[in-house]
């Protein structure tokens, strides 16, 4: 199998903060530097060069917009203590913030330097479609920064074809779908759904060893749409190898395919090339 380092990985998908709902954004018991201590150590057991970090999604939230901005400026400074390690980082905010989600967005990539916008929208009590995304996304386009949704297989808060909806109402905004391939019936969704959406690219989050299909979306689709992600949580510890890693790697793809997959994708969708 071929070796990781040959590649610069780039993982598109770490969480900031605990996977529980009531687990904060700052890595948990020790602190960030605890928490940056052993996801450095995971990217180095696996060789993975850098990664893109995002907040959890499971914080709570009893004084709203208030705790998203905690949580955003919390996932900002993990990022420029650790910037040689995570160069880029995303914030979040919900569409049931009102206005002052679209305030967010504008301190988050105006003055934090955010790479884009994520959601993950069964954390945050709504779908994918919910109406106040609209104005959320108009935001999001003028800035000219992706948009970063979840698709997980097993919530129909978070169904692909709410994604859909999303990718033909903004064509002009890039989305990627975060957990695309997290059930085997997902992976064979997505290339179809690649085909009819060409402004979506789509993660590795919580492949399912099961019926991936690596190969046949690389094929119909192209390299040039699929990212690493694996889905990294502060906690609780999810897995013990980055299974899409290692699925990429052992695959028939050729290695400029697996060049493009581990890192080129990722560094060019977020400005990092």
């Amino acid at each position: 199998m071929r070796d990781a380092k040959s590649f610069q990985v780039f993982d598109l998908h770490h969480h900031v903060g605990s996977l529980d709902i009531v687990g904060g954004a700052g890595g948990g018991a020790g602190g960030m530097a605890v928490d940056a201590e052993q996801r450095i150590a995971f990217m180095d057991r696996h060789g993975i060069a850098q990664a893109l970090l995002m907040p959890s999604n499971g914080y709570q939230a009893p004084n709203g917009i208030a705790d998203t901005r905690r949580v955003n400026d919390q996932v900002a400074e993990y990022r420029d203590r650790w910037s040689d390690r995570f160069p880029a980082a995303l914030a979040t905010v919900s569409p049931l913030e009102g206005d002052a989600a679209l305030d967010e967005i504008d301190r988050c990539i105006q003055v934090l330097g955010m790479k884009g916008i994520v959601w993950h929208h069964r954390f945050q009590g709504c779908a994918i479609d919910h109406p106040r995304m609209d104005a959320l996304l108009e935001r999001v386009r003028h800035h000219g920064v992706p948009a970063f949704i979840h698709i997980i297989g097993d919530s129909k808060l978070e169904s692909p074809w709410k994604l859909e909806v999303l990718a033909e109402r903004f064509r002009d905004v890039q989305f990627v779908a975060l957990d695309a391939f997290s059930s085997p019936d997902f992976a064979h969704w997505m290339p179809h759904i690649a085909r009819r959406h060409p402004n979506i690219l789509f993660d590795t989050g919580v492949m399912v060893p099961v019926s991936h299909m690596v190969e046949r979306f690389v094929r119909e689709a192209g390299a040039h749409r699929l990212l690493l992600g694996t889905d990294f949580y502060s906690s609780p510890k999810l897995f013990s190898v980055p299974f899409p890693l290692l699925e990429i790697l052992g695959s028939d793809l050729t290695d400029r395919e697996c060049a493009e997959i581990l890192g080129n994708n990722a560094r060019r969708l977020l400005g990092l090339a």
